[in-house]
């Protein structure tokens, strides 16, 4: 195994033979991962701590946030690791043969430091009594829900994310069609199913996301908040891998087939689709 500090992005996929490239594993891609995922939940977690999640109005604002901040650093840092900024995203293409394993897991560790960054960053910006979540945004199923609720809820979420990404950054008809738009779609697909998932347990659809800020949440132990965010936390990372893991199932039978394709045919695609490919 080795390393280095930048690939050309078509290397990190499946070989055109279906045979596994050489095993290189890409650190600027996983600093650009922990450096996305760090400024994602200032972002999208620093935003439901100013403001709060508690009625429709402020649900409005957080999944406006979320939405935005993954469009914006998609963009940011897709011509270097793809702009997964979620383990579950990254395990959906994993399992679809666009990442290969050993740099899913090595993106997977920079994700969950740049999700403890980022939660650090905001207790030292909102300190208890300012922080309107009273957990740095930390995700935890809703007392008017319960856990089986909140994990079909999460695989759905994130089904709909991971599909969104198959089919405008990978797949390659899809990708002719979205060009760079594929972030936007992207996007808005985050934005959709944080108005779906907030009111029942504050939308993870990202495992990372929720890691570090219940980690430091509990950490800090605030006096408003109880340690519902980790004993929640296996919601968040089981249903967001199953709703991957399902969209990267399904994608198959709408994957392009190869009788009206040239071969040789140029076809513009995203940085994301770019990274994946």
């Amino acid at each position: 195994m080795n390393v280095s500090w930048g690939l050309v992005r078509d290397d990190l996929g499946m070989a055109a033979t279906g045979e596994a490239r050489a095993r290189v594993v890409d650190l600027k891609a996983v600093a650009a991962e922990f450096l996305a995922m760090t400024l994602f939940v200032i972002i999208g977690c620093g935003t439901a701590c100013a403001n709060g999640a508690g009625d429709a109005s402020q649900r409005l604002i957080v999944a406006f946030a979320f939405g935005m901040a993954i469009m914006v650093l998609a963009y940011s840092i897709g011509h270097h690791s793809g702009g997964q900024i979620n383990c579950a995203v990254t395990f959906s293409l994993v399992c679809g043969g666009q990442v290969p394993w050993y740099q899913g897991i090595a993106n997977l560790f920079g994700q969950l430091l740049g999700s403890m960054l980022g939660a650090g960053f905001l207790a030292g910006v909102f300190p208890c009594n300012r922080d309107a979540t009273g957990g740095l945004g930390t995700n935890a199923v809703s007392p008017n829900f319960d856990m089986g609720n909140a994990l079909l809820a999460e695989i759905l979420g994130t089904f709909i994310l991971c599909f969104v990404v198959w089919e405008t950054a990978v797949n390659k008809q899809g990708a002719k069609s979205t060009g760079k738009n594929a972030c936007i779609a992207i996007g808005f697909a985050v934005f959709l199913a944080h108005v779906l998932l907030l009111p029942i347990d504050g939308c993870s659809i990202n495992p990372t996301r929720s890691f570090g800020p219940a980690v430091v949440a509990a950490m800090r132990n605030c006096s408003n908040w109880t340690d519902g965010g980790l004993q929640d936390l296996w919601i968040f990372w089981v249903g967001p891998l199953i709703g991957g893991g399902l969209a990267a199932a399904v994608q198959y039978p709408f994957a392009m087939t190869k009788d009206k394709q040239d071969d040789n045919e140029v076809v513009p695609v995203s940085p994301v689709g770019k990274a994946f490919e």
